[in-house]
Formats: C-alpha cells, structure tokens, sequence
C-alpha cells in the first residue's frame, strides 16, 4: 500500500514537474517571439508634433515687428552675459549676438550657429557669422513647436544611439544601476542575494536588485506592482532578453526608455529628451556632473528631480560622482570639480496650447491620411504655414477687442500672405476652452460691403474710371417675385451726382447699386466666382449689398487678389510632413498663383480702399496704429448681425468677423467692431507701405467738381489713377479768371 502511495506521489511529481517545465517552455517560447517582435515593431509611441514656420532674418528686418525677443524666449534661449553656446544669446547697444541651435526643418538639417545682428534702431543692419568673421545675407530661427500629440499615456521622448551619449553618461548610469551589466545574463545573483537580506531585515520587498535588463524588461512588458510573482516573471523574462539581444542593443533600449519625470502633463522619457529639457541641450553635449545628476535621478526621478528637490538632487548628483570615483572611473580631480558645480538646469516655462483653432484645422487637413492613433505613436514632424508672433499677436488683440462688449460677441481673426496663400495666424473664437468652433474656416456669414471691391473692379475693368460721376440717389428694383427691393445708403442720405472713386470709398449702396444693375448680376458673380467659387442658387440684386456668405477664410482669398495685384491663391497651411527619422515623407507644392485680374484695375481700386482709411469709413483707423499706405474695407450685414473689417498691405492681409453665434445683432458696424482689431493687429505687424504702379497706370490731377483735368486755377484738385488711354483728355474751365476766357475765346477766333 505504501508503494503504491509512494508511486503516486512520485508520478503526481513528476507530472507537476512536467506541468511546470512546459509551462515555462510555452511562456518562454512566447516570450522569446514577443521581444524578437520588438525588432520589427516600433518599441516606442513617439508623439507627433506641429511645428510654425521658421524666421528668417535678414538686412533691413525689424526685430521689434517680428517679436525676435519673444520668439527666442518660447524657444527657450537664454540670454547670459556672452552667448558661447547653442541656445544661448546676449544684448548690447549695437546688436544681439545669438548662438542658434542646430534644428532640422523639411528634412533638412541646419547646424548650430554663432551670429551677431547689429541693429540701426530696431532695423537689422548687418548679419555676421562670429565663428568665422563671415557676413551673411540672412539667418535661419528654427520653427517652434505649437503642439505634440500624445496618445493616452502622454509620454515624451526623442530617440538617440548609443553612440551619441556621452561615456560619462554611460558609465554614470551603470555604477549606479547595474555595476555587472556587463558580467550577468540578465539577473545579478550577488544583487539579489543582498537584495533579500536586505527584504528579510525589512520584513518586506525593500529592495529589488534589479538589474538594468530588469529593469527595461519592467518597464517594456510588466507592471509597477511589487510582489513576488511579477519579480519571477521579470527574472524570467530578462534571462530571455539576454539571449534575443546584446548588451549594447538592451543599453540602447534602456536609456531611450528610462523614465525621468514630467514636464507638465506628459512624461520625460529617455535620457535624450531629459538632456533638451533639463540643459537644453542634445545628449551627447552634456557634461560629467549633468550625467551624474541623469543618472541619479533614473531611482526615482520625482523624489530627486532638481526644480522640486534641488538640494536632494544635488546630493544624489554628488553620490554618483563618488561612486565613479570610487570605481576608478573618474579621477579625484575629475570628482572634486564636477562636485562643486551648480545643478545648471534652465527654467520650465508652463506648457501653453498655441494656436488650438489653427491646430485643429491642420489635424482637419491631414486626418485620412494620418489619422488621430497614427500620430500618437508615430513621431510625425508637421510642418506648416503659422508665424507664431502674429498668431499670439492676433489671440491677445482680439481678446483685447472683446474685452469690453456684450459677453455673446464671438470673433475671428485671419492673417494671410497674399502671395503664397499661406495662413500665417487663425484665431477661431475668443476662449477655445469655452468653444472648439473655429469660427475662422466654419463660419458662412453675408460679408455686407466687402463685395463692393469686386463690382467697382468690374466697373472700372467695363469702362468706368475713378472720375466717372455715378447717381447715388434712390432706387428701386423690381424683383422676379414682382416684389419691389428698396435699399437705402447706411446714413440713410442720397448724395447725388458724385465721383465713382467716393462711392467706394464712402461705401454708398445706392450707387452700388445702380453700378451693379447697369454691368449685370451675372457678370459680378463671375468676377467673384473667378477668386473664390460661390455656390449661388438664385442671383439676387442683395448680392450687391454683400448678401453672399463667405467665412473669414475664403474673404482673405478674395482680398489676397488685391494685395498681391490680381493673382488667384489657394490658402495654404501644411508646408510638409517628416517622419520620426527626420525624412521628408510629404510636401506641399510650392504656390503657383495665377493671374486672374488685371493689375492695373487692381491698383486703381486699391487707391480708393487707401482713401478709405483716410477720409472713408474707416477714417478711425489710424487711431487704432493702422500703418501709412494700408488698403482696407468696412463690411456690415443688415441688422448688425456681422462686423467685418479686412486690411491689406502687399505683405499681409488681416481679415476680422464680430459676430453672435446664434445670429442675434451685435450691434456693432464693421468700422465700431472689427476694424480697431485689425488695424491694431497691422500696427503691430506692419510698416508703412508703398505700392509699386503698374506701367499702364497714368497719375493726373483731376478738378473733382467735373472730373476733368485739373487747370492753373483750380482751386481744388485730387490725383487719380488711370488706366493708359481712359484718362480725361478735357481740361477743366472752372475757376479760370474772366479775362483768360476772354483771350481764349480771342485766340479761337483767329484760329482760320
């Protein structure tokens, strides 16, 4: 009986033992396929970012106009007393000298750059490359980074070799963590034997004597708990790692992946990212004593992190160093100065979302083809159109705006090159965190007199001059109902007989309108389809008064035909997309514009959106800053439900909206509403421009009182541009004393 009990147990054994043993050969095996996976697989989710546009500075730049000492403070230089490093800058009376960081941008790669930038005033005066005395024609400033997109665990990192991190940093790394990295395979016996002595004084897991196999092994495939099961399996599992890879590969891994803390609310991951944010510098430039304090840190990274706890990470830093030393890996002298050397970390500024509106559209531009989880992880580059300076200018101008209307006033603010397209600020409302709706793209509002551009254009391009008198008196139309449409100018006065050049810049309706009945409907909207495509159903004579619905958006483009003499632009955001390697993986076609209005019909409109400014209905405007030679036009929808302002120069064009989301009157024209917004936002953005006159424009000098050309004596007289051959060829009789008529009258007579 006892035998048989006996040969129960033992094959009870066995068959336990059997159990086991395949157990682990299955896990093992599985285990074993899942980090050969890691050799195929991305290891790491790497955050996608979206980059603005860099800035070039070249002679003649205003650094004041471009917020250069703003910019360089979003890009976390600093400003010491000799700059001598990337990232670092200094000022004097005569200039800045900035040493620029090296950058990648499109794919390409731009080394770090010592220059001096002598000013006149606020004016570049002259470039020069410090390090070799060389004058430059213009510098590069690296893109900033408006936004990273995370997925559900936010972690922060960028990738590095082995071979960039320094050998200090290696070695700091395994006297601390792993002294016989290089003599185990996976699991350090002599550390978990003390690790359990250590456990049994304690009367619990106190300590691990992790391995740094271990330890990655940890953080790639297991949890934080500490218990016995999770330390088997983690042994287990770094013994297999051992056999799928080398040391240097799992070194490799180990400080790309290493947690180092947090920076607002994405974690620091890798030594490399640690390195850019701690020093601001790239991990194969950081000194002894900064690889001492990484590798310190690496234990526990909030306990010894040096802005929370510099004293207990001074001291960590400190042991590290003397363990090196210890190890004979640091001379006494090497210790003795990096120990006394501040902690040197540069300053965590809080994370802020630029540009969210401009952000979202961008995402909105890319979606099919990189949707949401594909960024999370993917560490895309984007590359777009945005100017950072004028994006936080325009946020802070239209909240300043805003700040002391009715609290249901929405607005939104486009900038625009005109000549590329290129969207260099979008601001889709005042508060994102309030409302997500970017009234700057989704918005269809009636644009009210900005449309009256596009009809005088036609007028002046059909045979109409900026002298020819229009009838500014009332008018009814008949509609194809039957029904009668009576507009009315907006200070409800007719002012008669007046020059077509006043009628635009005063914006009357009902000379607009007769303007407008006499060229055609069809002939407008063509004009206007021909910038921007109008999906209208019925031509109305309303579309006259600007009864065509259009967002801020599609109004730049329209208005872009008239900063930049005629050419037809496509907006622009995405410049180009790189991969996490840095490759160019897609780009943006440079801009083609096309010519679709002549320059000439062009310029003669624009004089009177300059006169506008001056003398029309934005007379106000240069209270607000707006700059000498801006074009700008009113725009106000019936009942005040929309105040719209667009000003223009042939570098940029400003398009503002004020507006209620449920459509209700705001109360505002375009010149109380939006136009301050604007022309603060040129103010700061823009000098003083001129306009280049085309070579079929002839300038005379015109008596206003009957559009002919001005005489000797007349008493007033305006210049007015002309298109070659349609300029007045009568001189004007007005004001000529008696007796001149008299002799002329004499002189014809003998004329045979």
């Amino acid at each position: 009986m006892k035998g048989i009990v006996r040969k129960g147990i033992w094959a009870a054994s066995g068959l336990g033992i059997l159990i086991i043993v395949s157990y682990l050969l299955l896990a093992g095996l599985s285990t074993y396929r899942e980090m050969q996976r890691l050799k195929v697989d991305s290891i790491w989710r790497l955050p996608s970012k979206i980059y603005s546009r860099e800035t070039i500075i070249a002679q003649g730049t205003d650094i004041e106009r471009i917020g250069l000492l703003d910019r360089l403070e979003r890009l976390r230089y600093r400003e010491v007393p000799e700059a001598r490093a990337a990232g670092e800058f200094s000022r004097d009376p005569q200039g800045i000298t900035v040493y620029i960081h090296p950058f990648q941008l499109m794919g390409k790669s731009y080394e770090a750059l010592p220059v001096r930038i002598m000013l006149d005033g606020s004016q570049v005066a002259r470039i020069v490359r410090i390090d070799r005395g060389e004058p430059l024609q213009s510098v590069t400033l690296e893109p900033e980074c408006i936004t990273e997109i995370f997925d559900s665990l936010y972690e922060d990192r960028t990738i590095v070799t082995l071979q960039e991190c320094p050998k200090h940093l290696i070695d700091a790394i395994i006297t601390t963590e792993d002294k016989r990295f290089y003599h185990h395979r996976g699991i350090d016996i002599r550390s978990l034997i003390r690790a359990g002595l250590t456990n049994i004084v304690h009367g619990g897991i106190a300590e691990g004597g992790s391995t740094i196999t271990q330890q990655l092994v940890k953080n790639l495939f297991l949890t934080n708990e500490r218990t016995m099961s999770r330390k088997i399996r983690e042994m287990w599992m770094s013994l297999i790692m051992e056999l799928v890879y080398t040391k240097e590969e799992i070194l490799h891994m180990y400080v790309n992946e290493v947690y180092m803390g947090s920076y607002w609310h994405s974690g620091i991951c890798g030594l490399g990212r640690a390195a850019r944010i701690f020093f601001d510098k790239s991990v194969s430039e950081i000194s002894l004593s900064e690889a001492a304090l990484l590798a310190g840190m690496i234990k526990a990274p909030n306990t010894y992190s040096p802005y929370t706890a510099p004293a207990k990470a001074l001291a960590r830093r400190n042991t590290v160093l003397k363990l090196m030393e210890a190890e004979g890996i640091i001379s006494v002298e090497m210790f003795e100065q990096a120990r006394v050397e501040p902690l040197s970390v540069i300053s965590l500024p809080p994370k802020k979302r630029h540009a969210p509106y401009f952000v979202d559209h961008i995402l909105s531009l890319i979606q099919e083809r990189y949707p949401q989880t594909m960024l999370e992880k993917g560490g895309y580059r984007i590359y777009t159109t945005l100017d950072m300076h004028m994006q936080t200018t325009a946020e802070s101008l239209l909240e300043h705006g805003l700040a002391n209307k009715d609290d249901k006033i929405e607005g939104a603010v486009v900038i625009m090159d005109p000549a590329s397209g290129d969207i260099m600020a979008m601001v889709g409302g005042k508060k994102y965190g309030k409302s997500q709706f970017n009234r700057a793209v989704k918005i269809e509002r009636h644009i009210g007199s900005l449309v009256k551009p596009v009809i005088y254009y036609t007028a002046l391009r059909r045979g109409y001059t900026l002298s020819s008198f229009v009838d500014d008196s009332p008018i009814t139309v008949r509609l194809e109902d039957g029904s009668d449409w009576v507009p009315s100018n907006f200070d409800k006065t007719a002012h008669g007989r007046i020059l077509l050049r006043d009628a635009l810049v005063n914006s009357y309706n009902l000379a607009t309108v007769r303007i407008g009945m006499e060229l055609g409907l069809e002939n407008i909207m063509a004009e206007i389809g021909r910038i921007v495509p109008a999906d209208i159903k019925q031509v109305n004579p309303s579309l006259l008064l600007g009864a065509l619905s259009y967002s801020p958006l599609e109004v730049s483009i329209i208005y872009s035909a008239f900063a930049n003499g005629g050419n037809q632009v496509t907006a622009r955001a995405v410049r180009g997309i790189c991969n996490e390697n840095g490759t160019l993986v897609e780009e943006a076609p440079e801009p083609h514009p096309e010519q679709l209005l002549d320059p000439a019909a062009v310029y003669l409109v624009n004089t009177a959106l300059q006169e506008v400014l001056t003398g029309g209905t934005a007379r106000d405007s240069r209270l607000y800053g707006m700059p000498e030679g801006a074009c700008g036009k009113t725009g106000t929808s019936d009942d005040l439900r929309d105040s719209w302002f667009v000003g223009f120069t042939p570098e940029l064009i400003v398009t503002t909206w004020l507006g209620a989301d449920d459509y209700q009157p705001i109360g505002h024209t375009g010149s109380t509403g939006a136009m301050p917004i604007t022309s603060m936002i040129l103010s700061r953005l823009s000098p003083a421009v001129t306009w280049p006159v085309p070579n079929d424009v002839v300038v005379c000098s015109i008596d206003p009182s009957n559009g002919k050309l001005a005489n000797f004596w007349s008493g007033k007289s305006v210049s007015i541009p002309y298109i070659r051959g349609t300029e007045p060829r009568e001189v004007s009789e007005e004001d000529e004393p008696r007796i001149w008529s008299v002799l002329k009258s004499l002189w014809k007579k003998k004329e045979p």
